[in-house]
Parts: structure tokens; C-alpha cells; sequence
């Protein structure tokens, strides 16, 4: 290998490899491109050095680094030890993206508007409360069977054990094994066998229930075969499905809960909502009026789910008073 490396003009593999394969005092490649920068850490920065020119792609609107299991006592006192006189030398700590140090450091970010992945009716929902309504969605709905576009689906009765709503899984479960064997769940509009996405907006345990609930009941064939992927909203950054289930998992308290509208909140909604093609569902256990707070992202996103056309139209609205000349009297 060391031999013919030489000999390979464009190299794609990630950045463990990368360390694996390639000595940074030697390699100088002509331009390196960083895909997914708002999920690599502090670490991907040596993929920075072995570029005479970089291209960093990702989106601070995202999910970022979490720094798990990291002491950050101690990295606070490695960077006051060992990056004295570095700019932004607090940004280091293993919770920031290598896209947001580039932002930082750089600049100069180019904002791509253009959307196809997901119909408008769902996108819209991510447009609104991240991209200040800039994003230009451009998918054709028309040629999509599923409708409508997106769901709320409320589970009565249940409880919250934890990180686990064992109804709210168990209902999760069976939409999905019941749509597998509808007939216009058995295409999307390429063609291909449809593929479906479980989201769970409160840690891993709540996906993890649900995959094993969909494993006992679906044949390891059909899984493959339908792309099934539960996890949570990280997990599902770079990816998406025809068609995904968001379990929401929380339940009722004594009066409203409490307002879930910070930032790192915000990227985690703006992910799990933005990763269904062709059909989303919002799976959840509350009454959105009476448990949640006007600005909660999850009451905003049931509301969306229920009427996604109130987005479409407050987006046509903006349209027409940015287009409209504004009176102007001498």
C-alpha cells in the first residue's frame, strides 16, 4: 500500500483511517475536503494539516460533539498548559466541532439554500426554527405516494420509566410492522424498496427498545431489505429514510413542562426532523396546549405534524411582502 499511494489521486475514507495511513510531517494533499465537520471533534484537525487547501462541510445548525466520558476539568488544564498565545484556545475542549473552530478561525462560510431531500411539507418545520426560512425546497411532492406528508399520532395512557416510554416504543413498533405490509408502503417514487427510521428524542434507550420490539416481530431479511435504522438524533446525522417515526417519549406532569427550547435542543429537532423523504410521524404522549409552553420545540413540532400547510403559508406570506416594493413617499 505505502507503494501505490502515490499512484491514487483522490482518497475517501475517515479520519481513523486517515491517522492510520497517512504521516502529517510527509503528506501534503492539494485539497481536502471534511464531510460531516459538525460531528468530528477537535481531533479531525489533522486532517486540516495535510491540505494546502481545505473545504470544511458542515452546518452549526446540527448536532455537535458531546464530549462524552471527557473529564473537562482536565482538558481545560491541558489547554492552559500547552496552548498559551493560541487564538480561541478555549474552543479545544472536545464539545466544539472542527466546522465551528474553521468558522472561527476562517470564516468566509457559504450557505447552501438548495433542499431535495425531504417534500415541503416537512422540511418546512427545520426552515423555521434553524434557517430563518432561507432554505429553498425544491423536491417535487407530486411524484410522492405517501400522504399526507407528515403525522401526529398521539399514545394514551403511557408513562415515562426513565429515558424509556415502553407504550410510546410499543406503538412506534407496531406503525412501522403494520405499514411494511400496506401496498403503498412497499415503494418510494425511485422504485426501491422503502426504507423507514426510528428517532428518539430522549437518549438511546427509547430506540433501542424499539429496534429489539422490531426485530422480534420482522425477519432479519426484511429489515435489511427495508433499511431500518433506530437510534437517535446524532445517529441519524448524513442519513436519512423514505419515511421516519420521531418519538418524542415524554410524558404528562402536574401543569406544563418545562420549556425544551435550548440550543442543543434545537439542533437535536432540526435533525430528526429533516431526515424523512417522503412521510414523518410525530409519535407522542402529550396534549400540546395543556403540557407544553407556546414556544417548546416539541409543541411547535406536534403542531407542525398536525397541520404542516400553517408553515406553508407563512412562508408564502414572507415571500410576497420581500417581493412587494415597499411605498416610498418623497
Amino acid at each position: 500500500m505505502s507503494e501505490c499511494r502515490g499512484a491514487v489521486p483522490v482518497w475517501v475514507m475517515p479520519l481513523s483511517r486517515v491517522v492510520e495511513n497517512f504521516d502529517p510531517r510527509t503528506t501534503r494533499f492539494d485539497v481536502v475536503i471534511i464531510d460531516e465537520a459538525s460531528q468530528s471533534d477537535v481531533m479531525a484537525l489533522v486532517a486540516l494539516y495535510l491540505g494546502k487547501t481545505v473545504l470544511v462541510v458542515g452546518d452549526h445548525e446540527q448536532v455537535s460533539p458531546s464530549a462524552v466520558g471527557q473529564d473537562l476539568g482536565i482538558i481545560q488544564n491541558l489547554i492552559f498548559q500547552y496552548l498559551p498565545g493560541i487564538p480561541n484556545a478555549d474552543l479545544y475542549d472536545g464539545q466544539i466541532s472542527i466546522y465551528d473552530l474553521a468558522r472561527q478561525s476562517f470564516g468566509g462560510t457559504t450557505c447552501l439554500v438548495e433542499h431535495f431531500r425531504c417534500v415541503p411539507e416537512i422540511i418546512q418545520f427545520s426552515n423555521m426554527i434553524s434557517y430563518d426560512w432561507r432554505i429553498k425546497p425544491l423536491r417535487d411532492a407530486s411524484r410522492v405516494q405517501l400522504r399526507p406528508h407528515t403525522v401526529a399520532h398521539r399514545v394514551s395512557g403511557s408513562s415515562r420509566d426513565g429515558k424509556l416510554n415502553r407504550q410510546e416504543a410499543l406503538e412506534v413498533a407496531s406503525l412501522v410492522a403494520a405499514a411494511m405490509e400496506m401496498p403503498e408502503y412497499q415503494k418510494n417514487d425511485a422504485g426501491q424498496p422503502l426504507s423507514f427510521g426510528v428517532v428518539s428524542l430522549v437518549g438511546d434507550e427509547q430506540a433501542i427498545e424499539i429496534d429489539n420490539l422490531l426485530r422480534k416481530h420482522i425477519s432479519p431479511e426484511r429489515y435489511e431489505l427495508r433499511r431500518v435504522l433506530c437510534g437517535n438524533a446524532a445517529q441519524f446525522q448524513g442519513d436519512e429514510r423514505d419515511v421516519i417515526f420521531i418519538s418524542l417519549v415524554d410524558t404528562a406532569q402536574r401543569g406544563p413542562l418545562s420549556l425544551r427550547d435550548q440550543e442543543l435542543f434545537k439542533q437535536r429537532f432540526n435533525v430528526a426532523a429533516s431526515r424523512a423523504r417522503d412521510q414523518m410521524w410525530i409519535v407522542h404522549s402529550l396534549s400540546p396546549r395543556d403540557d407544553l409552553k407556546p414556544d417548546d420545540l416539541r409543541r411547535q413540532l406536534i403542531e407542525h405534524a398536525q397541520d404542516p400547510s400553517r408553515l406553508m403559508r407563512a412562508l408564502e406570506e414572507k415571500e410576497k411582502r420581500t417581493s412587494q416594493p415597499s411605498n416610498v413617499r418623497s
